[in-house]
């Protein structure tokens, strides 16, 4: 074989080595969404064999920490065609500027994907909180039964390890344990709240973010104490609701203030003076121990909406 022929063979063969190499991409859906709207990313990786291990999210911590990526599917592929999907959400209005994310294969090596840009504006709102634009709900991929399948593959081995165990060797006598008791809910609440005063996130510029906490803790609180669906109800719709349960009247008005307080603050972007925002956690405080001991006799059944509600819809 001639030498011109040789190398024309070499190209070949390194060309053909190119093209089976992975090669990893990044995609945003969209690149402008309002803060508190979701958004979804697509990784995707041609060219390989073998399943990705995970997608490494560390060099996005300073922009979307990790409790902005909400949720994830499995991977697909088709051939040698990978692709992943996650949804995410902002609450800060900025031009964001994503670096490569880092995907980890299972024979250790590590590919990197493009860098992505995405510009978060804030959510327009008139003076009052009525005003407000409705917040649209969250789309999430379906749940298929291949997401439960580690579930099921690990409950059958280890219901043949017990099988197993208790064929060759005689049971010993088990002793009654009692089930552990749960914390009552308005100490969670007081734990939530204590570990929220503990941040101080208005002293780090995150004033809203602070009160949309401060609304959710309390809603969750009267939800899971008095049987009312508070989280996908206004502060107008939860006090009527809370006439029927015993809650004490006296605290009505103390609530209203704060969840108003914490409407203006998140949806109007108008938050209350400095001053006030540890006596809020002071009014909030109080109006968990006030109902602490009061039963709770009757279940409320939520108002008729017409309009859709999603899991960041706390007004």
């Amino acid at each position: 074989m001639s030498l011109k022929h040789t190398l024309f063979a070499c190209c070949l063969a390194f060309s053909a080595g190119l093209s089976a190499q992975a090669v990893a991409n990044a995609v945003l859906e969209k690149s402008t969404v309002e803060t508190g709207d979701t958004f979804t990313l697509r990784v995707l990786l041609n060219n390989s064999r073998t399943e990705p291990l995970k997608v490494d999210f560390k060099s996005w911590y300073p922009f979307l920490p990790p409790e902005n990526i909400l949720a994830e599917t499995p991977w697909s592929h088709a051939g040698t065609r990978w692709q992943r999907q996650y949804t995410l959400v902002a609450f800060d209005s900025a031009r964001l500027e994503l670096p490569p994310l880092t995907i980890r294969m299972r024979t250790g090596d590590t590919l990197l994907t493009n860098p992505v840009e995405i510009s978060v504006r804030p959510t327009p709102s008139g003076k009052e909180v009525s005003d407000a634009e409705t917040i649209r709900d969250i789309v999430r991929e379906p749940t298929v039964w291949t997401d439960y399948w580690p579930w099921a593959a690990g409950a059958v081995v280890v219901v043949a390890a017990a099988l197993w165990f208790f064929r060759k060797k005689p049971q010993p006598v088990q002793q009654l344990i009692p089930a552990p008791v749960q914390a009552p809910v308005h100490e969670i609440t007081l734990q939530q709240l204590a570990v929220l005063e503990q941040q101080q996130p208005w002293k780090h510029g995150k004033t809203e973010q602070f009160y949309a906490e401060l609304s959710m803790i309390i809603r969750g609180y009267l939800e899971r104490r008095f049987h009312i669906p508070a989280l996908e109800s206004t502060t107008k719709e939860i006090l009527p609701m809370l006439k029927k349960t015993d809650f004490q009247a006296q605290q009505s008005e103390t609530l209203r203030e704060l969840l108003s307080q914490s409407d203006l603050a998140k949806f109007a972007q108008t938050p209350p003076p400095d001053q006030l925002h540890e006596k809020n956690l002071l009014k909030a405080r109080q109006i968990v121990m006030a109902s602490a001991q009061t039963s709770v006799h009757q279940k409320v059944t939520p108002p008729v909406a017409n309009k859709p509600y999603s899991n960041y819809d706390l007004r």
